[in-house]
């Protein structure tokens, strides 16, 4: 078994008086010093904005951290809540730290050591959905997708449709075993509802090749976007019908195999569209469809406010996408760091008789830390 990497960061002055602390670690243990510049010099230069995430993604699988102590509690470098690993502040309250380490170095050194021991639990991590395009869940996430028990909702984009195969996808079933599965199906620049028949039809296409990949990993969740564009689609009621006449042949296959497709609100002004959309694709002969609430982007494109787009989507609502924003971008911050009302979203789920599959949408690997992290701050332990 190899020895615990234990991370200490902050400055210069942090380092020399760390001295007598990483003295006093267990013989077995190895210690990363990062952070700016200085006397003493660190094992790792992060330069004069130090970041942890950064750190993290480039570092070798043998330098990942078992356990951090920022050095600084008052000045902790970015990056903290993006460990993978417990975070001590040593010797005072850290507002981005899990626990704090004692001021004295003897037994800061026995808090940092047990910490790396005892790791850190991840109440959340079970209970939700993580996004992971299938390239990534393949490559470079591949060692951490295969160790840690995550649920992946596997995005299939247009990357993986022309560059990956058969064989990819057999390989992706036996990472995905035992695992509760969703697709995000391809969106980038797809109109399925598009006036022109050859948009329509090359959309469907790459649609109904990614319902495939769902199916033979067992997605029980596919998650749609309309492709709607309020200034090119002014006729709803044309839009939908159009959107219907693929949607609800693809919606069927989903579903026989075991799929719900829910469909996601991006540039929709309100929930209008989705329920005409879903109201066209059950006239079409389409089966059962449902709702995927992305708390996100009813904060960053649309005017319309949470609340109504959760009382307007409840009854079908199959799954909610969670990350926050301030309302400008779609930044795709963890929960606690913008605007979203998350004590409405949770009250609103305890309400539920049968709550949707929750799904994080972090874009980095340090992103994933952090959203647990946010949770676990708007929501506390999940329930048993």
């Amino acid at each position: 078994m190899s020895s615990p990497m234990l991370w200490l960061a902050g400055s210069a002055l942090g380092r020399e008086r760390a001295a007598e602390l990483i003295a006093a670690l267990p013989r077995d243990a190895q210690t990363l010093t990062l952070g700016p510049a200085g006397d003493p010099t660190p094992d790792l230069d992060l330069g004069s904005a130090p970041d942890l995430a950064l750190a993290l993604e480039a570092c070798p699988p043998q330098l990942r951290p078992a356990a951090l102590l920022v050095l600084e509690p008052d000045a902790p470098p970015a990056g903290v809540d993006g460990m993978p690993c417990p975070t001590l502040a040593w010797g005072g309250e850290c507002p981005v730290c899990d626990a704090v380490a004692p001021a004295n170095p003897l037994d800061a050194a026995e808090a940092l050591a047990l910490a790396a021991q005892q790791g850190r639990l991840w109440p959340w991590l079970e209970r939700v959905n993580v996004n992971l395009p299938l390239r990534d869940l393949l490559g470079r996430y591949a060692p951490l997708a295969s160790t840690l028990a995550v649920n992946p909702e596997v995005g299939i984009d247009h990357q993986a449709l022309d560059a990956m195969h058969q064989e990819h996808i057999a390989q992706a079933k036996q990472v995905l075993t035992g695992r509760r599965v969703s697709v995000h199906m391809p969106f980038m620049d797809l109109s399925p509802g598009s006036p022109d028949p050859a948009i329509a039809g090359m959309s469907l296409q790459r649609l109904n090749k990614a319902a495939d990949w769902a199916l033979e990993m067992g997605a029980v969740r596919a998650v749609v976007h309309l492709g709607y564009s309020a200034d090119t689609h002014r006729d709803l009621e044309e839009f939908c019908r159009r959107l219907a006449k693929g949607f609800a042949p693809l919606a069927q296959r989903l579903h026989q195999g075991g799929c719900l497709m829910v469909m996601e609100n991006t540039f929709e002004p309100g929930p209008d569209v989705l329920l005409a959309a879903r109201e066209a694709i059950i006239q079409a002969g389409g089966p059962e469809v449902g709702f995927c609430l992305d708390v996100g982007h009813a904060y960053c494109f649309s005017a319309t406010t949470l609340p109504e787009w959760w009382q307007a989507l409840a009854p079908h609502l199959g799954e909610l996408h969670l990350h926050d924003n301030d309302g400008t971008f779609d930044y795709h911050s963890p929960p606690g760091c913008g605007l979203v009302d998350w004590d409405f979203v949770r009250r609103s789920l305890a309400a539920m008789d049968e709550p949707p599959l929750l799904t994080m949408e972090p874009h980095a690997e340090p992103d994933l830390w952090a959203f647990l992290r946010g949770l676990e701050k708007v929501w506390g332990t999940p329930p048993a």
